[in-house]
């Protein structure tokens, strides 16, 4: 069967997401992996040159008679990207090759007030305007990421997104704006970042944070790559522990980091300052491991059954399960094989969360945005062709 037509968008964002995930190609490397003619590649590399997006540089084959110039990014255009994360608002520039042209962290406390909020965001935006001036350029793109981002009201913070991007609309005009949920913007550090391996069949990605949330994941080529999922207020036991969200029994009442350090006798804050190092902080009794093996267990139940609605090639489980050991992260295999059908067969990827970075989440969002749209305009976006690859 014949692959279906590709859009211009779809095309480009194809070559674009395989130069983020290289650091640079060959033209034939470039032209194979894209699955396109040496016609449509010369022809849409043209078009991406002129737009500013990406350049090639002499870099010899490493065999005799190989093309001498390699495709990369352009590393002079910019992103922005500003991260309401852990009581801060980090707010960033940065350039397509991650280099940080400034970087700050506003303090923003759990439970502040609108008025608060809106005077965090405006001294934001005057930084991000100040480095802009600095550096002779506004930024092809900014990305915004918000927890809890997608409920109205937003229960865990009080910003409005619409006045945030008439905002950002104002400061920068003509700049695309995107805003998505924080474990959209986490989805895209891990698995649409700078060197991380093209998606190419759907992915599952989960985050066991302060909050629980997940997302499900496609190629950049995709309609919609990133899709976030409320997985953490999936209700497993309706007389269980009450959850933030107002309801009892949900898997962020299980296996958030509030309730693993409630478990372990120590302050959450603690154990996000020791990132991968946190289970040293604990003396691991037999109680304790058989309630993380309980809420581990819980957690692929939830997945299994989540897969069950959306099958998907791969699991990322981002967060505190990373640092424990295999055999101690096997109960959240035994829970998918007690509630995927046909049991648990799809490879299981344990990372460790990024804390403390922000906005690094916002500005890979950033990223992931312009090179989904192909690093061009919506209203531009063309029909798919035959032609294009």
């Amino acid at each position: 069967m014949s692959e279906p037509p590709r859009s211009r968008r779809q095309t480009r964002a194809a070559i674009l997401g395989r130069l983020l995930a290289s650091d640079g190609l060959f033209r034939p490397r470039l032209a194979a992996e894209c699955r396109l003619t040496e016609a449509s590649i010369s022809r849409i590399l043209a078009e991406l040159r002129q737009d500013n997006l990406v350049e090639e540089v002499r870099r010899p084959a490493p065999y005799p008679g190989g093309p001498s110039a390699m495709v990369t990014l352009r590393k002079d255009q910019r992103v922005a990207g500003l991260e309401f994360a852990n009581d801060r608002l980090g707010v960033g520039l940065a350039t397509l090759g991650g280099e940080v042209d400034g970087s700050a962290r506003l303090a923003l406390p759990a439970g502040s007030p609108p008025g608060a909020v809106a005077a965090a965001i405006g001294e934001a935006i005057a930084e991000l305007r100040g480095w802009c001036a600095r550096a002779g350029a506004p930024p092809r793109q900014i990305a915004v990421s918000i927890p809890g981002h997608g409920a109205s009201p937003n229960p865990i913070l009080p910003v409005d997104p619409a006045g945030l991007e008439a905002a950002l609309g104002a400061a920068f005009p003509g700049v695309p704006v995107a805003i998505a949920n924080s474990v959209a913007a986490l989805a895209a550090v891990h698995l649409h970042g700078r060197g991380a391996a093209p998606v190419e069949e759907r992915h599952l990605f989960v985050y066991l944070g302060h909050g629980v949330g997940g997302a499900w994941v496609d190629a950049v080529t995709a309609a919609d790559p990133i899709q976030p999922i409320e997985i953490g207020h999936v209700v497993l036991d309706p007389a269980g522990d009450p959850c933030r969200c107002g309801h009892r029994g949900c898997l962020e009442a299980s296996a958030s980091t509030v309730t693993l350090a409630l478990l372990c006798g120590v302050e959450e804050a603690a154990l996000a300052a020791a990132g991968a190092g946190w289970p040293t902080l604990v003396r691991m009794t037999p109680r304790r491991e058989a309630a993380i093996r309980l809420a581990l267990f819980r957690t692929g139940l939830v997945i299994g059954n989540a897969l069950n609605l959306m099958p998907a090639a791969r699991v990322v489980l981002c967060g505190w399960p990373a640092a424990l050991p295999e055999a101690m992260r096997e109960a959240v295999t035994e829970g998918m094989d007690r509630s995927l059908f046909g049991g648990a067969r799809q490879a299981i990827r344990f990372i460790a969360p990024a804390i403390g970075q922000e906005p690094a989440a916002a500005l890979a969002f950033a990223v992931h945005a312009l090179i989904r749209q192909g690093g061009l305009a919506p209203q531009d976006e063309t029909p798919p062709a035959r032609l294009a690859g």
